[in-house]
């Protein structure tokens, strides 16, 4: 799909509606074995658009090799002199029209794999990757019988659903799986109960109250989101809740963030496809203003000027495919969504940061992580946010203040 000139719009638009109802949750996809460092020229030429992309993907790939430091700094509270400064050469991430114009000029997968450097560029990203794939190398049991010792993680998880969670369960987007596994491990957590086609705002409310009841059972907390609800966390944290009722989160785990919407959502809101869209919500009993407050435009203006609270660590779970990567289920809207960029599949790759972050990547994987239903990758990434927790720089004073004020 999308290749083909003679398609109709409306199929087109046909068509992103129904990824839009069926992939913005996590789900099932591919995702490259970053632990091979050892892949052959041709092996990785069959995963990319160009040979300069090739040669940036061996460059990456070969960067994947954990610092045993992280290992004995994950078990030490004293964490701060893993970074050891920064990479002088470190630039701000190119934005989306930035990303476009690489694109053009160069490759899609070279945009795409460009970003995925520099979401490592810095200490604090640099030193939570190398942690976390230490951590998954480690396998399940080893990272099982580390997170059951008394107070190595001493967090209730709050999990905020992604849209359809309950008509889609198979997609993953109630964390069912995740779940199971905290609750075998004696780790509290919760799943919000957030209306699975609100819209963001409807949804956001959700969740700044499940924050606030959080509070009363003492203790930090973590906040994961995925897809959907990476919008609707942003929005809590931000607009909904004082610093004061968020002072005990001590991080927000952004998986796949629609932050600023989608451009597939557009296309399903614009005439004809629009006539399509609204039959195919109300048979299924589904809110129009959910998919609506996914459009870009509102998205971008929900969050224009938004700021987190200094005491949030952000962890972004950045899905970076290259074009070999993407899954079946999400290959019709990579397609669509090419004309902007490089994109997950879904949401475009400069659309799913929070900025000030640190960066998780999940090279090849898109939109849908498989990997995140597996064991080792989840007890990894629970790991891998303590630590980030534990460099979380401790937050300006004055800053806070002017936070407060504002």
């Amino acid at each position: 799909m999308g290749h083909s000139r003679l398609m109709s719009r409306p199929s087109v638009l046909g068509a992103a509606l129904v990824l839009v109802a069926t992939t913005l949750a996590l789900g099932c996809a591919r995702l490259l074995d970053v632990v091979n460092t050892d892949q052959t020229a041709s092996e990785l030429a069959g995963q990319v658009d160009s040979d300069a992309a090739r040669r940036l993907l061996a460059e990456i790939l070969a960067r994947h090799s954990p610092d045993p430091r992280i290992a004995a700094a994950a078990a030490d509270p004293r964490v701060d002199g893993v970074v050891e400064g920064g990479d002088p050469q470190t630039s701000p991430l190119l934005d989306q029209a930035q990303l476009r114009e690489l694109a053009r000029v160069m490759s899609v997968d070279f945009a795409a794999l460009t970003f995925a450097r520099a979401l490592n560029a810095d200490a604090r990203s640099r030193a939570v990757q190398a942690a976390f794939e230490l951590f998954r190398r480690a396998g399940p049991d080893r990272s099982a019988v580390a997170l059951r010792q008394p107070r190595a993680f001493p967090y209730t998880v709050l999990f905020a659903p992604s849209w359809l969670y309950r008509s889609h369960p198979e997609t993953g987007s109630d964390f069912a799986h995740q779940r199971r596994l905290l609750d075998q491990l004696g780790i509290p957590n919760r799943l919000i109960a957030s209306g699975e086609s609100d819209s963001v705002e409807g949804n956001a409310a959700a969740i700044a109250e499940a924050v606030r009841a959080s509070a009363r059972d003492g203790g930090p907390v973590i906040l994961v989101s995925a897809s959907k609800s990476g919008a609707e966390a942003a929005l809590a944290l931000t607009r909904l809740l004082a610093p004061v009722e968020a002072a005990h989160v001590a991080a927000w785990v952004n998986i796949a963030g629609a932050l600023r919407g989608t451009p597939l959502a557009d296309a399903a809101l614009r005439p004809p496809a629009s006539w399509l869209t609204r039959g195919v919500l109300w048979l299924n009993g589904w809110d129009w203003a959910g998919l609506a407050s996914l459009a870009t435009e509102p998205s971008r203006r929900r969050l224009e000027g938004a700021r987190l609270p200094e005491t949030i660590a952000v962890v972004n779970v950045v899905a970076v495919p290259v074009s070999g990567s993407v899954g079946y289920q999400v290959y019709a809207g990579y397609q669509i969504l090419l004309f902007h960029g490089p994109n997950d599949g879904v949401v475009l790759l400069a659309d799913t940061v929070w900025p000030g972050g640190v960066n998780l990547v999940a090279l090849g994987a898109d939109h849908l992580f498989s990997r995140g239903r597996e064991d080792a990758f989840t007890l990894a990434m629970l790991r891998a946010v303590d630590v980030a927790v534990r460099l979380h720089p401790a937050p300006d004073p004055t800053a806070t203040a002017e936070h407060d004020a504002d």
